[in-house]
């Protein structure tokens, strides 16, 4: 048996698991239950007969190795597809790998020592390209040792690569679809942008981790804008000067700014200090103005104050915003409030997304101010070459006299997720997918789709459909599906191809590869006469996670039938919560624009997991222990019971806690295999194929197999709604049963002379091990194979027989019948009072193996065989019911008479005997002679009175004194006492 010890790195389990491993692999058993005919028998398994069950693996990255982030939801993606292949269904199951984009690309740059765009160019864009191949050929190969040791069933040797040409082919026929839909245009909006990448980001994958938003401390200023007009009727000034008060803690923003925007309903107020005047939200005086000498001149409206003209802050020499009218003026906006700043919000068009809403409402210019790589351009005037947070200082020397105060502030800024930079909001010109046209069809669609946990469903992912602005598909990078999208260098006529035929027939030019610099260099002929060059841009890679439904098919080029009739929704897909604005989100948006439904039936949402560091554990944080440690320790099948287990499959953020899972291995693993090492020293014909339980008269037989039926509809009924947590937990809790109720109540009956009730007693284990098996196959693979394996009597001798080739187990009618409820509820009655008398005999220090005379029970009535069983359990000779009402209440009888005592000490006998019999590593089929030698009458009055019983107990044949023992050989040891010296030989 295994014991309960974990001290080596690789516990006698994991060894166990790796031997299934190699059954596995060299008879195909996963292929097999794949192509199987669904099995015969059930009516479920007829209904399901050929159908598929359709499951969606959104690729993951290949930039390093797993960690324990990626092999939870891996693990939610064998249990799922493992129980619905059980109930008849066909799974397949395919591997994916997210190839292209940033994760990959800065992972190159690294290897190769590039530091931005620039350094790329120079090498060569052919050279970067071929090396972010190399690249993710290489890492992909580093991940099946960790998938196996999960016990993931998934095809890897065919997986799809996003980088493969079928797959890039239909990406771009989905952008020509939604392209000729209308629903894709060209225009200028303000995104996030990493001056690193010199590349547009999603704000969807900005803000999928929380770790991109962090608090960080900057120098806020309080800027002077000085109207050219005061408001009327003006006060009686002098000589002063009127400012309105705007607030930023951006700084570098400053150069771009065009307009003011004031709250029209809020409350203003022109506040005198030393005969200048200042225009400020009457709720900031104080907290703005502070301790300085004021006098509060005039109260006005925000309506009051649209529409006055600024001295503009900084003279850029822009003919554009020069011969614009509605620059520098004051307007009303609707985002305005007095939460933090002046209650003037200082509007940029260049840096912000509601700056530039705004400016597109009000006719404000555009002068691109910015470049790629966060740099001013010449249009910034004397700004021209200042990266944008060194600009912050020049702002607050060149502008000093413009800056009414200045103090640090906390606010949470985005940085780049792959390299670390802050990021800047940035107008530029991109492509984009049009949102709103079909934002009423993702809603809808939403609510047929079963979320677990629910309240994900008109909850975080309802607001994102609500909320989404465009998004930006364009990608000012290397690596990744090309944009389609071809431009006349002479007439600017736009031409978007849909596949490769088409390319080739519009060029004349063989495509080989769509991957940059290939299809740059393809040019394609205009009608007015002119070169059509592609535009330099990639796609997003999260296009391509979103396509992977059709596009691992090679869709709508292959399979196209096939995929339009069963592939589209998906039955189930999970991930954990980021991905509710990442894969969840952009499958929902292309499967609703392209083919006008949902995405996917069920979807689990697990939490995060948390790293060493409190943050999300990630492979670019390297935040966590090495899984192949723990894996190697405790086995898959213990780590996949933690998680299974856990509230994180229901949303909940958790920590890696290591001794949950060695309590995972000590609860499920060992104690099963314990039962069933149990159960085989005594199995006598260790071939049979087929076992039933008898019928059988003993409660704890009925008891246990109404467990099981119940067992059966529990983790059917929650495996059906997609609650692992509660599917699985109840497999800990009966494996408990049945090893220290069931087992240990009827470990008498395995060696009892009562051949019949022994038959009864081997024959229901063995059948509950058999059912439990296939309960526990999707969740506990390894151990459920080697328990069905061995008690079936095949042990891995015949490749075509495996528990995973099993039809799912259905509870028996018995489940519902009154008798089995009963038994049921008995039962527990019977362990309540057991638990209240060990309460008892613990509060008067007596051992359980020290019997006892009487149990009073009141309020409470059973039958004689659970009086039998309370008895047996709690060690006592008689048992007294008393009718009444009420909660149960107990009285134990602790009063020790000499009788009892000496009955006590056989107990003890016993006990300490099977103890050096198992020290000697003897089996149950050794027999042994027991010399004992002692000066205590009470021991001698022991072995005289219950001899033969103890002889029995222990498999002894013979019991006799030590002569002239002089205890070298023997065992000194005290018996509740008495002092005794055993020594035990194999006859």
């Amino acid at each position: 048996m295994i014991k309960n010890n974990i001290s080596e790195n690789k516990n006698p389990y994991s060894k166990m698991e790796e031997e299934v491993l190699d059954f596995w692999e060299k008879s195909r058993t996963f292929e097999k239950s794949v192509k199987k005919k669904a099995p015969k028998g059930p009516s479920f398994a007829k209904a399901s007969a050929g159908k598929d069950y359709v499951f969606y693996d959104g690729p993951p990255f290949i930039t390093g190795l797993p960690h324990y982030a990626t092999l939870l939801p891996s693990i939610a993606k064998d249990v799922v597809p493992r129980y619905w292949t059980m109930k008849g269904y066909r799974v397949e199951r395919v591997w994916g790998w997210d190839c292209h984009g940033l994760p990959a690309e800065n992972k190159v740059e690294e290897q190769l020592g590039l530091k931005n765009k620039k350094d790329i160019e120079k090498l060569g864009v052919g050279k970067f390209v071929d090396a972010c191949r190399d690249y993710v050929t290489v890492g992909s190969e580093q991940w099946e040792w960790y998938i196996n040791r999960i016990a993931r069933w998934v095809d890897m040797k065919n997986a799809y690569k996003t980088m493969d040409l079928n797959f890039m082919e239909s990406v771009i026929w989905s952008f020509k679809e939604l392209y000729d839909k209308g629903l894709i245009y060209e225009g200028y909006r303000s995104s996030l942008h990493c001056p690193r990448c010199a590349t547009p980001l999603s704000k969807f994958e900005i803000t999928m981790d929380a770790g991109s938003y962090r608090d960080v401390e900057d120098e806020s200023v309080v800027v002077k804008f000085k109207l050219k007009t005061p408001p009327q009727p003006s006060p009686s000034q002098g000589e002063g000067d009127t400012y309105i008060l705007a607030w930023t803690t951006t700084p570098w923003t400053l150069p771009g700014n065009l307009a003011l925007a004031v709250g029209e309903k809020l409350e203003y107020e022109i506040v005198e200090i030393e005969k200048n005047y200042y225009i400020l939200a009457k709720d900031k005086i104080k907290e703005i103005i502070g301790e300085r000498k004021h006098k509060i001149v005039k109260n006005l409206k925000g309506k009051d104050l649209v529409g006055l003209e600024y001295e503009p802050l900084v003279d850029l020499g822009s003919k554009e915003i020069k011969e614009n009218k509605n620059v520098f003026k004051i307007y009303a906006g609707d985002f305005v409030s007095t939460e933090d700043g002046t209650g003037i919000v200082h509007i940029a068009p260049n840096f912000g997304e509601d700056d530039f809403g705004f400016g597109q409402k009000y006719k404000l210019p555009l002068v691109e101010l910015m470049d790629e790589n966060g740099i001013y351009t010449q249009a910034a005037g004397e700004w021209s070459g200042f990266y944008f947070k060194k600009a912050n200082k020049k702002a607050l020397e060149d502008l000093r006299n413009k800056i009414f105060s200045k103090f640090k502030f906390t606010h949470s800024y985005p940085f780049c997720y792959r390299c670390n930079t802050a990021l800047i909001y940035k107008t530029q010109k991109a492509w984009y997918l049009q949102i709103e046209k079909i934002r009423q069809k993702m809603l809808k669609s939403n609510k047929e789709i079963n979320w677990v946990p629910e309240y994900f469903k008109e909850g975080r992912f309802q607001y994102n459909l609500e909320m989404a602005p465009d998004w930006c598909l364009s990608r000012s990078r290397y690596w990744g599906s090309p944009m389609p999208v071809w431009k006349c260098q002479k007439c600017e006529e736009i031409k978007v191809a849909g596949s490769i035929k088409e390319i080739e027939k519009l060029s004349g030019q063989k495509v080989k590869d769509l991957h940059r610099p290939a299809i740059d260099e393809i040019e394609l002929k205009c009608q007015c006469g002119g070169q059509m060059k592609r535009i330099p841009e990639v796609l997003d890679c999260w296009f391509e996670s979103g396509a992977m439904p059709f596009a691992q098919f090679h869709y709508p080029f292959e399979k196209k039938k096939e995929f339009e009739k069963s592939k589209l929704p998906a039955d189930f897909i999970i991930e954990y919560t980021g991905q509710l604005r990442g894969w969840f989100y952009y499958l929902h948006v292309l499967a609703n624009a392209l083919f006008g439904k949902k995405a996917f039936k069920n979807v689990i949402v697990s939490g995060v997991l948390v790293g060493t560091d409190g943050r999300k554990m990630s492979k670019s944080y390297g935040n966590y222990p090495d899984p192949k440690d723990t894996l190697d320790k405790y086995g898959g099948d213990a780590l996949r019971m933690y998680f299974m287990n856990s509230s994180i499959m229901m949303g909940d953020d958790m920590n890696l806690a290591e001794r949950d899972i060695q309590d995972s291995l000590r609860k499920n693993i060992i104690v099963l295999w314990n039962v069933f090492k149990f159960y085989e020293l005594f199995a006598e014909d260790a071939k049979r194929r087929q076992i039933t339980p008898s019928d059988t008269g003993n409660v704890l037989d009925k008891w246990i197999l109404s467990r099981l039926n119940q067992l059966i509809s529990e983790v059917t009924e929650n495996m059906e709604k997609y609650n692992l947590p509660i599917a699985s937990r109840p497999i800990t809790g009966f494996i408990d049963d049945l090893s220290t109720w069931y087992l240990r109540r009827s470990r008498d009956r395995f060696k009892s002379d009562d051949q019949a009730d022994k038959k009864a007693a081997l024959e229901t284990t063995g059948f509950v091990l058999l059912q439990l098996s296939k309960v526990m196959a999707p969740f506990m693979p390894f151990m459920a194979e080697q328990i069905w394996q061995k008690v079936m009597g095949y042990d891995f001798k015949d490749k075509d027989k495996s528990v995973h080739l099993e039809s799912w187990p259905l509870a028996e009618s018995r489940q519902q019948t009154a008798d089995s409820r009963k038994i049921l509820e008995d039962m527990a009655v019977a362990r309540k009072i057991v638990e209240l008398a060990l309460s008892k005999r613990d509060e008067a220090g007596i051992k359980v193996r020290q019997p006892l005379n009487e149990l009073g029970i009141m309020n409470q009535e059973l039958g004689k065989e659970y009086e039998v069983l309370i008895k047996d359990e709690l060690n006592v000779k008689n048992i007294r019911f008393k009718k009444g009402k009420g909660e149960t209440e107990i009285k134990l009888d602790t009063k020790l008479t000499p009788e009892l005592k000496q009955e006590g000490l056989k107990r003890e006998l016993v006990r300490l005997i099977n103890a050096m019999r198992k020290k000697q590593g003897l089996t149950i089929q050794d027999r042994i002679v027991i010399c004992f030698s002692t000066k205590s009458q009470e021991i001698e009055k022991a072995f005289e009175k219950y001899g033969e019983d103890i002889k029995k107990d222990v498999l002894a044949e013979e019991l006799r004194g030590l002569k002239g023992f002089k205890g070298q050989e023997g065992k000194e040891a005290d018996v509740n006492g008495e002092k005794v010296i055993l020594e035990i030989k194999k006859k």
